[in-house]
């Protein structure tokens, strides 16, 4: 069995102009390897700039090791009343299959409380879907997103009882 190292995950200031470059490398590195992985070009997130993830209305939680950034999420309000939304959960690709990906969703859902949580995919990434499987979502929307009209799916983790 392998045992994955114990990743600390902490709140990271995104308004900071530092702190928004790193997670924006983070982000690109990871979705031009996702759309490599979906055979896709010009996928939507790589167009995100720093300036808009300064001004996301989300908080954001990164791990991080010897002053780099090895992953990060982002949580906000849904658009559906009652529940949040994981916006992004971008591993850098060197840390990848560490376990950094669950130990942000973890620490994200332990804030979410007991509220439903709900995060949207391709629904061809098997990697990520299941991941958000191991962590008691389901989906339950699908649709399509973009000039190559890539099938997404949203998946939601009930409200707690």
């Amino acid at each position: 069995m392998t045992v994955l190292p114990v990743h600390a995950v902490s709140v990271v200031n995104h308004r900071d102009v530092g702190t928004a470059e790193r997670i924006h490398q983070v982000l690109v590195l990871a979705y031009a390897q996702e759309a490599t992985l979906l055979r896709v070009q010009n996928a939507a997130p790589l167009a995100q700039t720093v300036e808009h993830l300064q001004n996301a209305d989300a908080f954001f939680l990164a791990v991080w090791r010897d002053e780099q950034m090895q992953g990060v999420i982002s949580v906000r309000r849904d658009d559906e009343p009652g529940q949040i939304n994981i916006a992004s959960l971008a591993v850098h690709p060197a840390h990848q299959r560490c376990g950094v990906a669950r130990a942000l969703l973890s620490a994200a859902l332990q804030r979410a409380g007991r509220a439903a949580v709900s995060v949207s995919t391709a629904a061809d990434n098997v990697p990520a879907l299941a991941l958000y499987r191991q962590f008691g979502f389901e989906p339950y929307r699908w649709g399509t997103m973009g000039e190559h009209a890539l099938a997404l799916v949203k998946l939601r983790r009930a409200a707690a009882g």
